[in-house]
């Protein structure tokens, strides 16, 4: 017979080897996809302003290296057109 310790043990492992997945709020996830039909739109138009807003909206700051690079590679990809 297993003793009650044993049982824990067991029972305990195989709950750690489970993996959960954090769930996504809806509003979240829909504000998110919305974030990403207006990078799409604003990339293809090469409006460097809505570009800039948009990086502010999901948190970059300007003067930040994030916030630099992500303009200088805008600007580097609106050229290569």
């Amino acid at each position: 017979m297993i003793a009650d310790d044993d049982l824990r043990d067991v029972m305990a492992e195989e709950r750690s080897r489970g993996v959960k997945r954090k769930k996504i709020d809806a509003e979240q996830r829909r504000k998110r996809d919305q974030v990403k039909r207006d990078l799409a739109d604003v990339l293809a138009s090469g409006d460097e302003i809505a570009f800039m807003k948009i990086l502010r909206a999901t948190g970059l700051k300007d003067g930040t290296p994030q916030f630099e690079n992500a303009v200088k590679a805008f600007r580097a990809q609106r050229g290569g057109r």
